[in-house]
């Protein structure tokens, strides 16, 4: 089954980028550039950053935003880590920032939609690498991930499904999405438990729908690569119990943080065990 799932995250990697990269600022110790790229079914806005710092060619970092967040997020990342020599790069999840549709929602109450919208976040991301890959700037063995909330979940699918990601840090993420669904005081999920309940559905039916996207069935394939993953005691948006259920799943060597904390992390304290483990891993 899972070769199956898989299957669901391929693509033609011999499809043309087509890649538009424009300078937008420079800072002090990088230089900011907006990218467009071809993805699996659209062009896809990003955020690429260049170090000033350091030596060519650079390790990488790509980051996912959370839900309502949006590529340019990742700046924020940027600014805080620019003595550390990365290049950062970040997409737009699929209707977030430039490819936000009014009334059209990536956690959507239709299962079958909101399982394409996450596959093809996934796959424009794999896309994302690809196009990495041409970067002579970018050591293309030293690319890592970092994501939190919607880019803890989808960023643990993510890097289970491409083998280029070297380490990654995934901040409050989840598995076991009935689980989720059912527990989660997210703003979204009381619409998808409203159309559960018309459609009449138990939670192990709506676990077996979405098993082809749920981040604990793949955690296990990013081993041996390393993985740090923080998790709040007290989350009620991705439930504490969905968290562990997923560091469970995942392989080693993977270091497990626990935080007396709901879905607001203490950020320093992450940021500085995750710049720590980068410079170990990339």
């Amino acid at each position: 089954m899972l070769k199956k799932y898989l299957e669901l995250y391929e693509y033609d990697r011999s499809k043309p980028l087509d890649a538009e990269v424009v300078k937008l600022e420079d800072r002090d110790k990088y230089t900011v550039y907006k990218v467009y790229y071809n993805g699996w079914k659209q062009r896809v806005p990003a955020i690429l950053t260049i170090p000033k710092i350091g030596s060519k060619p650079f390790p990488c970092i790509v980051f996912l935003h959370g839900h309502g967040g949006r590529k340019e997020d990742v700046l924020a990342l940027a600014e805080h880590t620019k003595n550390y020599g990365y290049v950062f790069f970040s997409i737009d999840a699929v209707y977030h920032g430039e490819r936000r549709v009014e009334g059209k929602e990536i956690y959507s109450p239709d299962l079958e939609e909101l399982k394409l919208n996450t596959r093809e976040t996934v796959i424009d991301m794999r896309r994302g690498v690809d196009f990495l890959e041409t970067r002579p700037e970018i050591d293309k063995n030293r690319i890592g991930y970092a994501g939190g909330s919607m880019g803890g979940i989808i960023g643990a699918l993510f890097i289970s499904v491409e083998p280029r990601i070297k380490a990654a840090v995934i901040t409050v993420p989840g598995g076991k999405l009935s689980l989720m669904l059912e527990k989660s005081e997210h703003h979204t999920v009381p619409a998808i438990r409203k159309k559960i309940k018309e459609l009449g559905l138990s939670w192990d039916e709506i676990q077996k729908k979405l098993d082809p996207i749920d981040p604990i069935n793949f955690i296990h394939l990013f081993s041996p690569r390393p993985l740090q993953i923080h998790i709040g005691k007290y989350d009620k948006i991705v439930p504490a119990e969905t968290g562990r259920l997923l560091a469970e799943k995942a392989g080693e060597p993977k270091e497990v943080y626990w935080y007396d904390a709901g879905h607001g992390l203490p950020l320093d304290i992450v940021l500085s065990r995750a710049m720590t483990f980068f410079k170990k891993y990339l």
